[in-house]
């Protein structure tokens, strides 16, 4: 690869612009600027009729935003290179953070200490515009949801700094990695998608915009500010960065055509409308970012050349960035308000209405509410799954179609509980809920689990052998963690499984996770995840972290679904109705129509829970009687090895006891 070798200066590092500090502040500027001139274009300067905004609000907010956005880039993108793509200066280094990871490291935590100032700043100004004043911010902002949102993206900021300036491995940074993509899916809830009609697809896109983003601008944005920092390894960081940023792009091409598709009334809005315009720019700006993105990586051997891309991918990023902080302060052509309808209490808080047809068996095959986001999700796991598969394939390696069938099945299955008819009625009726609830716990984790995704992924992906943790080697590492092998024991896993139950129905939990959607999306992943490490523990293909005794996982499979089937008892005997302010609110039920659909949620849980627990019990039966098998042609092939060396030796030990014993002695 001659065109991967980086180009060097007289001390081997990459030659750079020398100043990259000076590079992103004017990058902040240029970004600013452009922001300021997209919401004079749009109107969005002009001072409310209502309550006027300040000037301090008015042309304060595209600075601050716009140094929130460099910031968090920052963050995300230094954390990003030194978790998954930078490896260390010695092998034996490891997961040690020394030479240029800790400086990167160091780097973005202060990224992130300035994000979490930025993220408070906003906070304020938001209550100042909703005011019209600046006294009483702090209790004004914490009133709203955005400001909450606002504080609670704070707070994962500083919980990054903390893991980026404290830590001393590459583990350290891999929890602040974590906690600044939790901060990026917060921003979500900002901005116009939170008042869309489209409330679900609205705000998930958002998100995938600003995971996108993040993925791809943040470690753009910093190998363009730090190469002399990168140094001799930018060519291996490049390369491996490649896959990430062609994942960035699509997330962004996805969730920009849904977005623009909810904010824009036809495609002429994006000629006839000052939104469409930015729109329309931000767009191009995006592909002339990945066009350049592209030829940059051909262009690693020549260093004028490749200065001379980077300073015009920063331009444009920069000029992005304004772009996108110019749309979140204007107003879409298509109204976001909630109309005044019969219907008006259960607009503003589902965000959409339910089906017409009543609620059936029929219906949950026939109905639908789709959430793109999470049809994307389903469709890109199981792309992955298929394209590792045909890797294996195409050097010779055989997989299993008995394990892709389950695990293409579980990504269809994954699609109809969150955008088919259990999704369509959930949030409405607590039956369908219970349909979502044992389709996320106990059908796609099983079918998953069967798919053995983590033995595909260690065949299909390659290794590295430079001591740097790809995500092979990043899932290696959690599965062989002490923490997994506490999870992993039988018993836990069952309790988590189980308790789940009671910690969430019997408690305000579910009640919260149906009033906001950050709940409802954090039900929706515990309950995926605590079914597949149950379905793993019992059934899993995949490696365990310690030897686990087949008894003890069957058990495990009858103490845990027998509890599961007496809680569907519990919830059929309640006197009392779950979550009853929500449905009040909905007011689509009298009281008695609610205690008779609770009673056929728990009827679902009690009855439903019967199939899995016989499939388990079959699967848990075949694994073990195959695995009986195995051992025993393997202590026949060991045996035919050295004509059965362990029976002969056996036999020996038999006829010396019979030695010692003697001859006249009774036995």
């Amino acid at each position: 690869m001659s065109r991967s070798r980086a180009p060097h200066g007289e001390d081997g590092a990459v030659p750079a612009r020398p100043h990259g500090a000076l590079i992103a502040l004017g990058a902040v500027v240029l970004a600013a600027l452009v922001a300021l001139l997209g919401i004079l274009s749009t109107g969005a300067a002009v001072p409310g009729r209502l309550v006027p905004a300040p000037g301090l609000v008015t042309w304060g907010t595209p600075v601050v935003r716009a140094l929130h956005h460099g910031a968090l880039l920052g963050t995300v993108g230094c954390a990003w290179i030194v978790v998954l793509l930078m490896p260390p200066p010695h092998r034996e280094d490891g997961t040690r953070l020394v030479g240029a990871r800790a400086h990167l490291a160091r780097l973005g935590g202060a990224c992130a200490l300035v994000w979490g100032a930025a993220s408070l700043a906003l906070m304020l100004l938001g209550a100042a515009e909703a005011v019209g004043g600046l006294t009483d911010l702090w209790y004004v902002a914490l009133s709203t949801e955005l400001g909450r949102t606002q504080l609670a993206v704070a707070i994962a900021a500083v919980l990054a700094a903390a893991f980026l300036l404290l830590g001393r491995s590459t583990v350290a940074s891999a929890w602040g990695l974590a906690a600044a993509m939790l901060g990026v899916a917060l921003l979500g809830l900002a901005g116009h998608a939170g008042s869309s009609l489209d409330h679900t697809n609205a705000v998930n896109a958002m998100a995938l915009h600003l995971a996108g983003t993040a993925i791809w601008a943040g470690p753009l944005l910093v190998m363009l500010c730090c190469p002399r920092v990168i140094g001799e390894a930018m060519p291996v960081v490049v390369r491996r960065f490649s896959p990430w940023a062609l994942a960035g792009v699509a997330a962004l091409a996805v969730s920009g055509v849904l977005n623009a598709s909810i904010r824009l009334d036809s495609p002429l809005d994006v000629a006839t409308t000052a939104y469409g315009r930015l729109v329309a720019l931000k767009a191009l700006g995006l592909v002339a970012l990945a066009v350049l993105g592209a030829v940059q990586r051909r262009r690693l051997g020549d260093a004028l050349r490749f200065r001379h891309l980077a300073l015009t991918e920063s331009v444009l990023l920069a000029a992005v960035i304004g772009l996108s902080i110019a749309l979140s302060r204007s107003a879409p052509p298509v109204p976001q308000d909630v109309p005044a309808t019969g219907q008006l209490r259960i607009l503003a808080l589902v965000g959409y209405l339910p089906p017409h047809a009543d609620f059936s068996v029929a219906s949950l095959f026939t109905q639908a509410r789709p959430d793109w986001v999470a049809t994307v999700i389903a469709a890109t796991m199981a792309g992955l799954y298929l394209a590792g598969v045909l890797r294996l394939r195409r050097r010779g390696d055989a997989w299993s179609l008995g394990r892709t069938i389950p695990f293409v099945l579980g990504c269809v299955a994954l699609w109809w509980v969150t955008s088919g008819g259990p999704a369509a009625y959930g949030r409405f009726r607590f039956d369908a809920h219970m349909v979502q609830h044992m389709a996320m716990m106990m059908i796609v984790p099983p079918l998953w689990v069967l798919g053995a995704p983590v033995t595909l992924l260690t065949r299909a992906a390659a290794p590295r052998t430079d001591g740097s943790r790809g995500m092979r080697e990043w899932v290696l590492a959690v599965l062989h963690s002490r923490y997994s092998r506490v999870i992993s024991f039988p018993p836990m896993a069952g309790a988590i499984f189980a308790g789940s139950l009671i910690v969430f129905y019997f408690s305000p939990l579910f009640e919260l996770a149906q009033y906001t959607h950050v709940g409802h999306v954090v039900m929706t992943v515990h309950f995926l995840l605590a079914g597949y490490l149950f379905a793993w523990v019992l059934i899993g293909i995949d490696p365990a972290p310690r030897p686990l005794n087949p008894v003890l996982k069957l058990v495990t499979l009858l103490v845990t679904l027998s509890f599961h089937a007496f809680f569907g008892v519990a919830v059929v005997s309640a006197t009392w109705i779950i979550a009853q302010d929500w449905y009040h609110a909905l007011g689509m039920y009298t009281d008695a129509q609610l205690a008779l659909i609770q009673t056929r949620g728990g009827s679902i849980m009690w009855g439903v829970s019967e199939i899995p627990t016989l499939a388990y019990a079959i699967i848990l039966a075949v694994q073990w009687t195959r695995s009986e098998e195995r051992r025993a042609r393997q202590y026949d092939r060991k045996a035919a090895r050295d004509n059965d060396a362990e029976l002969t030796e056996y036999n020996e030990y038999l006829r010396s006891l019979r030695q010692k014993d003697g001859p006249g002695r009774p036995r």
